[in-house]
């Protein structure tokens, strides 16, 4: 099998090895296929995003050898904190 812009050519006539060509090209193909099934099933999709927003998280909480940023972590809390106090000043004024 030669390469030519792009285009794979057949170089031989002979059937059997048409036949060993064509079933090696179908057996890439399933191949092909068998990955780009997996690569997009929404379960596959789903696990990478997890595996991503945890190494954000990671980087973001941890530096290189693995100790704690407080001073990130304590921004974040300090953001949760002040998100919360405004959720229940609205809940407790409209009760009223």
């Amino acid at each position: 099998m030669a390469a030519s812009d792009g285009k794979a050519e057949i170089t031989t006539s002979d059937p059997r090895a048409l036949e060993r060509e064509v079933e090696a090209r179908r057996a890439a193909l399933a191949g092909t296929i068998d990955e780009l099934t997996d690569r997009l099933a929404p379960k596959t999709i789903a696990r990478r995003s997890l595996a991503d927003v945890r190494g954000r998280v990671q980087s973001f909480a941890f530096d290189h050898r693995g100790g704690l940023r407080v001073e990130r972590v304590a921004a974040v809390g300090v953001v949760v904190l002040g998100v919360t106090t405004v959720l229940v000043v609205r809940a407790v004024r409209t009760r009223r």
